[in-house]
């Protein structure tokens, strides 16, 4: 079993770069935290808690409209580390962002006090979460290009492709409303671009299923995506 020493090692490489006093500190104040399926580890851009990274499970970021429309921005996998959990470290930028747990999921958090304390004297530190900040700019950046210029079902097709992908390649664990949720859309036109998918035989909807009945079909929808 990894110790917190390594699991900050593993997880927050850049560590390394600090003088060991900073290392000790981060040591110190990281926290491992676990989060059930579907609870809330940030709400809205106010709070801060720090960078996350993902040691085991999955998180979904998404904004949420007034009405409670979402749109997911991206996902975090093993080892990606959110950095607009921190982004109140950055002066004059906030993101009202929402972030998730899509499964069961453990987290490491260096606390916002502890970086707030490190930055000002470690520029490779400060660099390292610029570069996350950028990196995750430009995963929002294409989502919202995807919204803004892409065709519907396609981008129903990639998602479908994705969420079978993470099941056993064939078949995708999806509600219609999952899929209106995670695209922004009404379900009435998730639905109605499903039944179509259906009848030109790429997909069989089942009742929180989708099998995929012809890969390529769907798969050549995809390539309607802005690239």
């Amino acid at each position: 079993m990894k110790t917190q020493e390594n699991l900050v090692s593993a997880y927050f490489p850049m560590t390394a770069n600090c003088i060991g006093e900073h290392i000790q500190l981060i040591n110190n104040t990281a926290l491992i935290k676990r989060f059930r399926k579907d609870e809330t580890i940030l709400r809205g851009g106010k709070a801060c808690s720090g960078l996350v990274a993902v040691i085991s499970g999955q998180l979904r970021a998404f904004i949420q409209s007034s009405t409670g429309k979402q749109v997911t921005l991206y996902r975090l996998y093993d080892y990606d580390v959110c950095v607009m959990s921190a982004s109140c470290l950055l002066k004059n930028m906030q993101f009202d962002i929402h972030l998730t747990a899509q499964m069961d999921t453990t987290v490491l958090i260096i606390p916002t006090a502890t970086i707030e304390l490190i930055n000002p004297v470690n520029p490779i530190f400060r660099q390292y979460s610029l570069d996350l900040l950028a990196q995750r700019f430009s995963d929002v950046m294409w989502t919202m290009e995807q919204i803004a210029f892409s065709p519907m079902p396609a981008r129903i097709a990639r998602f479908i492709i994705d969420s079978a992908n993470q099941n056993d390649g064939t078949a995708a664990l999806l509600t219609h409303d999952t899929i209106a949720k995670e695209l922004g859309s009404a379900r009435e036109v998730i639905t109605r671009i499903l039944k179509y998918l259906q009848s030109e035989d790429m997909i069989h909807l089942s009742r929180g299923k989708i099998l995929i009945t012809d890969y390529t079909k769907l798969d050549e929808l995809t390539k309607q995506l802005s690239e």
